[in-house]
This record gives C-alpha cells, sequence and structure tokens, in this order.
C-alpha cells in the first residue's frame, strides 16, 4: 500500500489549488477548483526530498505559475492507494 499526500493552496484569483502527492512528496496530479467548476492543474514539487519543500501549480483559471511552500510533516494523509502488483 502507498500513502498519498494532500497539498492545497489558494491562488491569487482565489482558485482552490490541491495537488495529490506520492510519499516521495511527488505530485500525481493537481486541479484547480473555483465558482463550482475544477480544472487540472498542473504540478511540480521542487526538493521534495527536504522536510519542507515547494510545490508549483499552474493555474487554468488566471495563468498564474503558483508557488507555495509546504512543510512535509504537516500534509494530511488522503487515503491508501494498493502498489501495482508485480509481474
Amino acid at each position: 500500500m502507498t500513502s498519498v499526500y494532500v497539498a492545497s493552496s489558494r491562488c491569487e484569483c482565489q482558485a482552490s489549488l490541491t495537488a495529490e502527492l506520492t510519499e516521495e512528496r511527488l505530485p500525481l496530479h493537481g486541479s484547480a477548483f473555483l465558482m463550482g467548476k475544477r480544472e487540472p492543474a498542473p504540478a511540480h514539487a521542487m526538493d521534495p526530498e527536504r522536510e519542507t519543500f515547494d510545490i508549483g501549480w499552474l493555474c487554468p483559471f488566471c495563468g498564474r505559475n503558483v508557488l507555495r511552500s509546504f512543510a512535509a510533516s504537516a500534509l494530511p494523509r488522503k487515503q491508501k492507494r494498493k502498489a501495482p502488483a508485480a509481474p
């Protein structure tokens, strides 16, 4: 089983940005939510091996590149996902 963590923040346009992260703090996918509409928001982790690391999103609503810092120990765990079966 693999843990999935969630990082979320607000863009300057007030869209809610979310990224689901692996245990290694690498984004699985990102999304943005604003006024009832959800859109994909590409997310990228910088220095994910550090306790304090950054996540950058491209906001689909306003086009801004949003950079936020997170403490790894403060990220909430979302769910357990099964690891792919070995062939």
